[in-house]
């Protein structure tokens, strides 16, 4: 069989274990990570994580399930998405997962890639794009974390619900990433031929010309439960599905 690196995003992992969505990514991680020869999480793991202290704990089962993989040799790669950027060393520790800073640029099997969560392409969204900035402040983020758990909870739970009242009155097109600021992106990196990222849950594979050279923007799916991922191997990348617990 070929070897190949499989790249998900968007999981929006809950601290209840009971759900589909959990339940459908460690099946995945139990019996079709380890088949690659490494995994690329692009963003949004966590639906929320507000600090190592209480994130550890509420998602124990996942921290678990990727020390397991990790302990036994898969290399697991994740990048910061919107709604999981706060995670330090603890959490690295716990799970043997390695950081990688966006955007991420790889020879993988021959492809050059660029690799990002998203969010930042989203350029049409002015109110979000002002808050992402103001929320990845080095010194927002720590005095965020300086927060009783409590305090933390609560300010990540209304968060969430007002992201959720915002983005129904706005435009869809607005939410999507901007084709300007791809072209942009990816003019710093010349030798880039594919474009991968999530956070717009709109799974698609997009070609660009781009000064007479012909690219790919892979979006990936979310998983609600079904997923949308990516496959790279020496041949080619293709989009798979993951449904019913099946990776097709």
């Amino acid at each position: 069989m070929n070897s190949y690196s499989l790249i998900i995003a968007d999981i929006h992992l809950q601290p209840d274990d009971a759900n589909s969505i959990n339940q459908a990514f460690y099946h995945f991680l139990e019996h079709e990570a380890p088949k690659a020869d490494s995994l690329y999480i692009l963003g949004d793991l966590f639906e929320m994580w507000v600090g190592d202290d209480i994130g550890l704990e509420l998602y124990q089962t996942a921290i678990q399930q990727f020390a397991k993989l990790t302990q036994a040799g898969l290399p697991i790669y994740l990048l910061f998405g919107n709604r999981d950027f706060l995670m330090r060393k603890p959490f690295w520790q716990a799970t043997g997962i390695q950081p990688i800073t966006e955007p991420y640029s790889i020879n993988l099997y021959g492809h050059e890639l660029l690799m990002l969560h998203g969010d930042q392409l989203c350029t049409d969204d002015l109110s979000y794009q002002r808050a992402r900035k103001v929320l990845r402040n080095p010194f927002v983020m720590w005095l965020f974390l300086k927060l009783s758990k409590k305090k933390r909870l609560e300010i990540g739970n209304g968060m969430r619900e007002k992201s959720k009242s915002l983005n129904q009155n706005k435009a869809e097109n607005i939410m999507d990433v901007n084709g300007l600021a791809v072209e942009n992106l990816l003019k710093r990196f010349p030798k880039v031929t594919d474009l991968i990222h999530g956070h717009t849950h709109r799974p698609d594979k997009h070609k660009i010309n781009l000064s007479g050279q012909s690219k790919t923007r892979w979006v990936l799916g979310d998983w609600r439960p079904d997923a949308k991922i990516i496959q790279v191997n020496k041949q080619t990348i293709l989009f798979m599905d993951y449904t019913n617990n099946e990776l097709k």
